[in-house]
C-alpha cells in the first residue's frame, strides 16, 4: 500500500500517488473522477460506508483475541 485516505484527500494533494494516477487518465476522465470525489453525494455515502464497516468489525472483535487490546484497561 502506497497511501491511504479518502479520494477526496488525495486528489488534494497534487503530490500523491492517486492523484498521480487520476492524471494519467487524461484530462476529461481526471476532471469527472475529480468531480466524483468532491461530490457531497459521493461523501455522504462513503462516510455512511464505513461507518456500517466499522459496527459490522466491532461485532467481529473478539474480547479474548490477545492481539486485540482488552476495553478493560482503557
Amino acid at each position: 500500500m502506497v497511501e491511504f485516505d479518502v479520494p477526496e484527500v488525495l486528489l488534494s494533494n497534487g503530490q500523491s500517488y492517486f492523484a498521480s494516477l487520476v492524471e494519467q487518465a487524461g484530462a476529461a476522465e481526471a476532471e469527472y473522477l475529480r468531480s466524483l470525489a468532491n461530490s457531497s453525494e459521493a461523501n455522504t455515502r462513503r462516510r455512511e460506508e464505513v461507518y456500517v464497516a466499522d459496527e459490522e468489525l466491532g461485532e467481529e472483535i473478539n474480547e479474548t483475541d490477545p492481539l486485540v487490546p482488552s476495553l478493560k484497561l482503557f
